[in-house]
């Protein structure tokens, strides 16, 4: 493979706890549970875009000049996670809907938030679900290197101040996505172990209407109906503000908080078995909230989802228990934060820790 020497991981042969694990999960799950499912995926997703659009209403209406403008904006922003999770999310892993055509249909809803479905399932299934947490593999761990997650990292003095700065860098996340993030992954070609010779022409068309579309939404058409363009610019940032926020409160959650390993390659291979790695890898975080659950869609039941990403989110709260109750027979790590917050507090402990550990 050019660019990067095959990947392995233990022979799954040897992993008894995933063995029966997956006996006891599939036993557990209902008959046609996947068409269930389907039904349920697709309520939530007419209630959360009919939500999404009626804030977008909203904000077109706010009288010229109201603060109100500047709180549509920021809800908004937040309501793109919910919509990107429960929705692109599920579609990107075949588990929103039992008609292939209709996930491939609900892919677009990422083209609403002004970014790439293309993009953005190369970087989580070939890069970040296949090789969780590696070290120069998994691209969602590898955006940039202000910030240091692991010992194995080179230490730079910006380090030492990283728990000060980071949090105010995750306030400007998405943006960075929109602007900078996408444009470099046309010019990426190693994504995970796969390796794309040339990214389609269609998709560079369907990312840059992407952006336009975004700017219009956001800019174009609120100035076209008479807004300020100091309160629309305003409303942008805020905008931005809110979904960098909610989006990247969940993504420290669930692989680098202090527990979760960062994984070395050795010789092309992987210290641990696939199922033995997504544990050491992955948390979850506030399994018992049921408002957090829907509007992550599922995403707080990480360890779930990464073991079994072809099954639909909605089983989470049934499949999690299995696994705590199999990892503690087998003596393999299960990794849970109480809460949301929690789970941030112990980012930053990383965080901080890593700022002077050499």
């Amino acid at each position: 493979m050019n660019g990067m020497p095959s990947l392995k991981y233990l022979p799954a042969s040897k992993d008894l706890f995933f063995y029966a694990l997956k006996k006891e999960v599939f036993n557990a799950l209902p008959d046609n549970y996947r068409a269930k499912a389907s039904r349920i995926a697709m309520g939530k997703a007419l209630l959360l875009l009919s939500c999404f659009l009626g804030i977008i209403v909203l904000l077109y209406s706010t009288p010229v000049g109201s603060g109100f403008y500047l709180v549509w904006a920021v809800l908004l922003g937040v309501g793109c996670l919910p919509l990107i999770l429960n929705i692109g999310h599920e579609a990107v892993h075949g588990t929103f809907s039992i008609n292939k055509h209709l996930n491939k249909w609900t892919k677009g809803v990422f083209f609403l938030l002004g970014t790439s479905a293309y993009f953005w399932e190369l970087r989580h299934t070939a890069s970040h679900h296949a090789f969780a947490n590696v070290k120069n593999v998994d691209l969602d761990i590898e955006q940039t290197t202000i910030i240091r997650l692991s010992k194995h990292q080179e230490h730079a003095p910006r380090h030492k101040y990283q728990h000060l700065y980071m949090p105010f860098a995750f306030c400007l996340y998405t943006l960075l996505w929109f602007f900078y993030r996408d444009f470099k992954d046309l010019g990426k070609r190693q994504f995970g172990a796969k390796r794309v010779i040339q990214h389609a022409p269609k998709e560079l068309v369907k990312l840059m209407a992407a952006k336009i579309w975004h700017l219009l939404m956001l800019l174009g058409i609120p100035i076209f109906y008479g807004q300020t363009v100091g309160l629309v610019c305003a409303g942008f940032f805020v905008f931005h503000l809110g979904a960098s926020i909610v989006t990247t409160f969940a993504l420290i959650s669930t692989h680098v908080g202090e527990e979760q390993e960062i994984v070395e390659v050795k010789e092309g291979l992987l210290p641990y078995s696939w199922a033995e790695h997504q544990l050491r890898t992955t948390a979850d975080f506030s399994v018992n909230n049921r408002l957090l659950f829907h509007f992550f869609g599922g995403f707080n039941h990480h360890v779930a989802h990464h073991l079994f990403p072809g099954i639909p989110h909605v089983y989470y709260p049934l499949i999690t228990p299995i696994i705590e109750k199999k990892a503690k027979y087998y003596g393999m790590p299960y990794h849970r934060y109480t809460s949301f917050f929690v789970s941030a507090k112990s980012h930053f402990r990383r965080l901080k820790r890593l700022s002077y550990e050499i």
